[in-house]
């Protein structure tokens, strides 16, 4: 068998190993203890050292969006509201002028 016929049944078990769909909540377990216990990035790494039958960039958009401590979740407060006319005023639709900067500023 050649060396390309070979690295596409390898690729093809490995994707046959990978888990889809949605999260249950002993992967969401998984990840957040292996992050605490490790930290984050290397997110191949963390797929496969968690256990974790999932693609290391599935990892990594579960914990930043979903999982991390300090996303937060629910409506905008009044003051968010204001500082996003604010910006929107100055800056108008071009997202690049927006920096991490100008939100801590009110």
């Amino acid at each position: 068998m050649s060396n390309i016929m070979k690295k596409r049944c390898n690729e093809n078990e490995e994707s046959a190993e990978q888990r889809k769909g949605p999260w249950t909540l002993e992967e969401d377990t998984l990840l957040t203890n292996y992050i605490a216990h490790n930290g984050e990035g290397r997110w191949n790494l963390l797929a496969k050292s968690s256990g974790l039958k999932r693609k290391g960039k599935s990892c990594r958009l579960r914990w930043l969006n979903y999982l991390k401590p300090d996303i937060k979740r629910g409506n905008l407060t009044p003051q968010e509201q204001l500082l996003i006319l604010e910006l929107h005023c100055k800056w108008g639709n071009s997202g690049s002028f927006v920096k991490a900067g100008d939100l801590l500023v009110l």
